[in-house]
């Protein structure tokens, strides 16, 4: 293969998989990360120290590259400005680097938030990039809108998957909600694949399940996981929403990223976040296989308490080595 691939958020939760996974397969990488080399813990893969608004080092991460796969961005943020800084003309920048350079292939991992981009700031900043990068557009230009992403190594839905191992789980969603879910390791292989093929354009993706999940479906699946099916207590919007406002005028005004805001409650009591178009992934794995295997992994690394009586079924050692 010619020339190394050319990654950042790297150090995030879905970098982390598909960094080990093309590491493996025996791919060149050259990483984008803000840190030094010995915060990275990458083997062999080269390192480029820098951010999205880093012009010169963004050149350096392109250059002779085979392909490009922009993974970071902010997912929670102190304001609308940040959002914008980091998801829409980061991706610009990075997008023009690789134009000037002549990367012949662009993948850029977007959000199924995009679809909807009137509920949130985040929301709005990715929609942004993505219209940014189809007006340019890069050679070989892919876009993916993943669902909400879970596995080993994942603190975002811990929370949420933690609540399910309970007696009573408090959601805050709507009770009606459907949406699409897909696990890492998948979307890693997705990724992956799409280096050593032609497609192009926008695709939503998800684990297959045809119209999505309920949230009856996920206690089902904790039922079995479990040995008992969590009730379901559901927060009313109203209670969040009144929350949000002031939580999120502390973090603007300390310039925090606070996980609370009225754009985050909007997207979390959207009831629809299931993906379109021929978006399920053959062989991905079942919510009810992943959600087992990272509760697992969890437990081993002492996030959730151990299960009385434990479940000796353990998370493939992999994920416990490679996300340490």
């Amino acid at each position: 293969m010619q020339g190394p691939i050319a990654l950042t958020g790297s150090t995030g939760f879905v970098g982390r998989h598909l960094v080990k996974m093309l590491e493996d397969a025996g791919y060149s990488l050259r990483l984008l990360v803000r840190k030094g080399p010995r915060d990275c813990g990458f083997g062999t893969a080269e390192t480029i120290i820098g951010g999205l608004d880093d012009e010169a080092a963004l050149r350096r991460l392109v250059a002779g590259a085979q392909a490009v796969i922009h993974l970071a961005g902010a997912i929670a943020a102190p304001d609308r400005a940040t959002f914008f800084a980091v998801n829409a003309q980061g991706t610009e920048r990075l997008a023009q680097a690789a134009l000037a350079a002549g990367v012949e292939r662009f993948i850029h991992v977007s959000s199924l938030a995009a679809r909807e981009p009137q509920l949130s700031d985040y929301a709005a900043s990715k929609r942004q990039a993505e219209d940014t990068l189809l007006a340019l557009p890069p050679q070989g230009l892919l876009i993916v809108r993943p669902p909400v992403v879970y596995g080993p190594g994942d603190r975002a839905t811990l929370p949420l998957l933690g609540q399910l191992t309970r007696r009573f789980a408090v959601i805050p969603a709507a009770a009606q909600a459907r949406f699409s879910l897909l696990y890492a390791e998948d979307l890693a292989k997705f990724l992956m694949a799409r280096l050593d093929d032609r497609t192009t354009g926008l695709r939503e993706i998800d684990d297959g399940k045809a119209n999505g999940y309920g949230w009856s479906d996920l206690t089902k699946s904790a039922a079995e996981a479990e040995g008992r099916e969590p009730r379901l207590v559901f927060l009313p919007r109203w209670l969040l929403q009144g929350l949000s406002w002031p939580v999120s005028l502390l973090g603007a005004g300390l310039k925090l990223r606070v996980p609370l805001t009225p754009g985050k409650v909007r997207e979390l009591y959207h009831r629809d976040w299931v993906a379109h178009g021929d978006a399920g992934l053959a062989g991905a794995v079942s919510f009810d296989e992943g959600f087992r295997l990272t509760i697992a992994w969890y437990r081993e690394q002492g996030w959730l308490p151990v299960k009385t009586g434990a479940d000796r079924r353990r998370a493939p050692k992999s994920y416990g080595e490679s996300m340490k």
